[in-house]
């Protein structure tokens, strides 16, 4: 396995594991869709775990503020991206 191709997938796994989630997305683009589809359910059914979800993986709250103020799919697009870019560079650095 090369190492970009690592590091996604231990990304993939990880993320998939915030949400205790037995079937693991296939590709990056699979991941950041169901991920995306995740945090717009926690958006319109659990804010509260949406926002501890983002406190416990650090995503930074002045990045998460830049979110809000859209529409929800918006929001939940802006958030899921901002979780993957969170969860790559715990990746990366677990492979360097």
């Amino acid at each position: 396995m090369e190492e970009s191709t690592a590091i996604e997938q231990y990304a993939i796994e990880q993320t998939s594991a915030l949400f205790n989630n037995e079937a693991l997305p296939v590709s990056v683009a699979e991941a950041k869709r169901w991920l995306s589809e995740q945090v717009m359910y926690l958006l319109n059914h659990d804010f509260n775990k949406l926002v501890n979800l983002l406190y416990r993986i650090v995503v930074y709250e002045s990045k998460a503020k830049t979110c809000f103020g859209k529409a929800n799919h918006e929001i939940a697009d802006c958030l899921a991206e901002l979780i993957w870019e969170r969860q790559m560079e715990k990746a990366r650095r677990k492979y360097q």
